[in-house]
């Protein structure tokens, strides 16, 4: 098997410190770490719905949508100039003194500059977006921005060694507190000032145990400066065409649909792109150092990102698929009046998150592969088919219309980035659909008889307790529908390796430890 066109593949030299490391053991540890990540993101996410569920009782969908349409310029500016320093020290061939100095030399230039230019600006973006608020929240934030730059650079440390764990207690204690600061200032201020200077607030705490967890004496240094913006270059295109697609929405509708709707839309994704945030995200850089480790074997990196790629459809196909069938339960429980009609936009992002989420597990590869070049092309194709489709969605039907925008234009996504793939891996169609095509036809019967149960059920009154039960019922039918169809058509094809074995192999070794740790029974 041999990597096909990829721009400077053929030169790719084999890190220094990865060229003795034995390839199952990058494996192991790519697979520990993305568990700690996974954890981590679960604990980040339930203590985020468990912050969203208290916030909704105390502030307007107004509050979250002024924040969000805030977020938009704030965003894109950030991204835009995102260097993508810790992928570049991530995929360096070798880390000294110079390497991490350096890097964090041009972190924080870019975050003062980047804050400087935020705050400088915010009358003008109250301009922009229409609404005066919006100008002593482009100070604060832009103060936000400039302290990120403090963060040490033992961080970019610790994922090159895949030491995921640590970083696992940076996210989850920083997420802790910014969670009771949050609330505490809600209950004081009642209004969108306790997430703004919440954010603000976490970071006096978050940059100091950043420097405990992971020691680095900070010096100014631009030594190797030329190396990590060599790397970054492309990135920097990509962060631009990621920073218009993920705003699009979020402008679109907060300027034609209006804040409210912009509210509804924020907590929707909130609450429907769990399964993504929470699995796929966080293990996208574990599996980029694990990439990096065997980038010199294009048969083994092959494997690993089919191998990985149905693992993460295995398990984000049901769970997307379930929030998306049970949205009106989920809207009645977790959200209070305020929020009435959030339901069919909990499906909409629920849709959209997973699709995007099963297109983007490309990225890290083009990236290993030295493809960047063709990453940008393809990235802004999809950016100039996405924006005029999400705004025309909006036009035509508010929130909705763009949420089905974004559901249509990820799946052509899907279609481009895993063709692009395919031709710089050497596999074809037939390959990608073998790792996921169990996991699509078991979500499409759990659908059917989700939808079945559903209309045999008798009307829903308007209790919480009442859609809970309903809820319940629901989920353990689909629950059974899928992974009966997925184990059936598993066993009926001859248990071929795949994600069910994973699965099933990770189920018994946990089951074996819970065992071993229950005490013996005295005789």
């Amino acid at each position: 098997m041999t990597v096909h066109n990829v721009p400077g593949a053929a030169a790719a030299a084999v890190p220094a410190d990865y060229a003795a490391e034995d390839k199952q053991g990058v494996g192991r540890k790519v697979v520990v770490s993305s568990a700690f990540m996974v954890a981590g993101r679960f604990t980040i996410r339930c203590i985020g719905i468990a912050s969203s569920l208290i916030l909704v009782r105390l502030l307007l969908p107004e509050d979250f949508g002024l924040v969000g349409l805030a977020a938009t310029v704030i965003t894109i500016a950030e991204v835009l100039s995102q260097m993508s320093i810790g992928m570049a020290v991530v995929r360096h061939p070798r880390a000294d003194r110079a390497l991490y100095d350096t890097a964090w030399t041009l972190n924080l230039l870019r975050c003062l500059l980047l804050g400087g230019l935020v705050a400088g600006t915010a009358s003008w973006q109250a301009a922009l977006l229409g609404d005066p608020r919006i100008g002593p929240i482009a100070m604060v934030v832009g103060l936000t921005i400039a302290l990120d730059g403090l963060a040490s650079a033992g961080l970019f440390r610790l994922q090159r060694e895949l030491r995921f764990a640590q970083i696992f207690r940076y996210e989850v204690t920083a997420k802790l507190v910014a969670f009771g600061i949050t609330i505490a200032l809600a209950v004081v201020l009642q209004n969108y000032w306790c997430l703004v200077l919440g954010n603000l607030a976490v970071r006096f705490i978050a940059i100091p145990y950043g420097y405990w967890l992971a020691p680095h004496r900070p010096r100014l240094c631009l030594d190797t400066w030329r190396e990590l913006l060599h790397f970054s270059k492309w990135m920097l295109a990509s962060n631009a065409c990621s920073a218009i697609e993920g705003q699009a929405a979020n402008l679109a509708i907060g300027r034609i649909a209006g804040l409210p709707a912009l509210g509804q839309w924020q907590i929707s994704w909130q609450l429907a792109a769990v399964p993504v945030t929470e699995l796929a995200v966080p293990i996208r850089a574990p599996i980029y150092a694990g990439y990096a480790r065997v980038q010199h074997d294009a048969a083994l990196l092959q494997r690993h990102f089919l191998a990985g790629f149905g693992l993460l459809a295995a398990v984000t196909i049901p769970l997307s698929v379930g929030i998306a069938l049970v949205a009106p339960e989920i809207e009645r429980i977790a959200l209070g009046p305020a929020f009435a009609g959030a339901a069919p936009l909990i499906a909409l992002c629920a849709l959209y998150a997973l699709v995007d989420a099963l297109a983007h597990f490309t990225f890290n590869l083009f990236i290993v592969l030295g493809a960047q070049r063709r990453m940008v092309a393809v990235h802004g194709v999809l950016v100039l088919l996405r924006v005029p489709a999400v705004v025309a969605g909006a036009l035509l039907a508010g929130a909705a219309g763009a949420g089905i925008a974004l559901v249509a234009t990820a799946l052509f996504g899907f279609a481009a980035w895993h063709w692009q793939m395919a031709r710089l891996l050497g596999y074809g169609l037939s390959g990608l659909l073998a790792v996921f095509w169990r996991s699509l036809a078991a979500a499409a019967v759990m659908t059917g008889a989700v939808l079945l149960l559903r209309g045999a059920l008798p009307p829903q009154h308007a209790g919480i307790l009442d859609a809970a039960l309903t809820l319940a019922a629901l989920v353990g039918c689909g629950a059974a529908a899928h992974l009966g169809t997925q184990m059936l058509l598993w066993q009926v094809g001859g248990r071929a390796e795949g994600a069910e074995r994973h699965i099933l192999g990770w189920a018994a070794k946990l089951f074996g430890w819970l065992r071993s740790r229950q005490p013996a029974i005295p005789h």
